[in-house]
């Protein structure tokens, strides 16, 4: 019958000689098994064959306390870069989209693997402090928006660090995202109330949503510039798509003239793959565009090269042509995201519904919506219902 294996780091046989080159001392050396079942060697010396004994006794007590979880791919001494191509090749296996794909793939370039936690471990780098000096790091060279999405890459692989064994537990839950220091080259905002827009940095408004004058002067100036926006704009005001969903999630297949819809090939939630309605001038637009620059891959795709024509257009040259635009047309604080606003609010104004909004939008749930506009309570008929009530039913008194 065969002897039952022995317990992970259980010492077996140990042997002792004069140690090699300590004269008057001895050295102990076993074997022990770790929690891989790999079969491992210690030696430690002491002067007597019990002090050497002990001594290698607590060397496998520190190796079984040291934790050495993991694969043979992502394991607790594995790098933090490493960690962050393990990462992405796992968020590609789940069929992220391409421009998703892109913008980790550019997070873990920029921030982890050209970053102060490259060549940690990723047990060492599993630390609070140290996530937080590198996040502060990040926002006064790069602006908030790159530190959060640093975090967000980081604890992604953390995440599967924890999932694969590779750390006991990610502390990403405790850390927080800190802000930019004002006056920092990450601080890119200007609060000068009087600036003259010429100080560089960028004054953009959230919360606010273009007039029906001012998005006629957007589009004015769309149309005149230099880059091919002017449809985009207007495919952007007549939706209220996302502007990657219109760069990169509609095609001429998905567009049909006679019934006057676009297929929305949103990925970001599961309603965003949407059908939606088009005006009349917005199709005219559309017939026009293809009309002039063929029905070929992407609606929104490259049109200044021929052989490229149809091919997925470059988001942030895309949005710094329209940040062009809004200067020419006098609003320095708009962004790209301001045509969404101007749609949800201008909607919101004309009494249609939580629930019409969310789904033009694509939003899965109507309180993101309800956040999206501002509004921090929510009309409900119970105040009229509840009217019905008789008034002569008995009322508690305190006594």
């Amino acid at each position: 019958m065969a002897r039952p294996a022995a317990q992970p780091y259980t010492l077996g046989k140990i042997t002792y000689a004069d140690h090699p080159t300590i004269e008057g001392h001895r050295q102990a050396r076993g074997y022990y098994r770790d929690d891989n079942n790999r079969r491992r060697e210690v030696t430690a010396k002491g002067k007597t064959d019990p002090a050497a004994r002990r001594a290698l006794q607590a060397k496998v007590n520190a190796a079984r306390d040291e934790f050495r979880g993991g694969d043979d791919l992502l394991s607790s001494t594995t790098t933090v870069a490493k960690a962050g191509e393990v990462w992405l090749d796992w968020k590609d296996r789940e069929g992220k989209s391409a421009n998703t794909m892109r913008d980790y793939r550019g997070y873990v370039r920029n921030s982890i693997v050209d970053g102060p936690l490259a060549n940690l471990t990723v047990v060492q780098a599993n630390d609070v402090a140290r996530i937080e000096s590198w996040l502060t790091q990040i926002a006064d060279e790069r602006g908030p928006a790159a530190a959060k999405g640093s975090r967000k890459v980081l604890s992604g692989i953390l995440g599967l660090a924890e999932r694969r064994g590779a750390i006991p537990a990610s502390v990403m839950h405790r850390v927080r995202t800190p802000g930019t220091k004002a006056g920092s080259a990450g601080d890119r905002k200007c609060v000068d109330a009087d600036c003259d827009y010429t100080c560089g940095k960028r004054h953009l408004d959230t919360r606010r949503a273009f007039t029906r004058q001012e998005a006629q002067a957007v589009l004015t100036v769309a149309d005149n510039a230099k880059a091919d926006v002017g449809d985009l704009a207007a495919f952007l005001f007549g939706t209220g798509v996302r502007i990657t969903e219109a760069l990169h999630c509609v095609s001429w297949a998905d567009v049909d003239f006679d019934a006057q819809t676009v297929h929305v090939r949103g990925t970001k939630t599961e309603q965003a793959d949407r059908i939606l309605s088009m005006s009349p001038d917005l199709t005219a637009r559309l017939k026009a565009r293809a009309e002039a620059h063929g029905t070929k891959g992407l609606v929104f795709g490259v049109t200044y090269f021929a052989t490229k024509a149809g091919q997925p257009r470059d988001r942030n040259n895309v949005s710094k042509a329209l940040r062009r635009v809004f200067a020419a047309a006098g609003v320095q604080w708009a962004g790209t995201h301001t045509f969404r606003r101007t749609v949800a609010s201008w909607m919101d104004e004309a009494g249609c519904s939580l629930a019409e909004i969310a789904n033009q939008l694509g939003h899965a749930d109507t309180n993101v919506t309800a956040g999206y506009l501002g509004r921090k309570t929510q009309p409900t008929r119970a105040a009229s219902v509840m009217t019905l009530l008789p008034d002569e039913a008995p009322r508690l008194r305190a006594v």
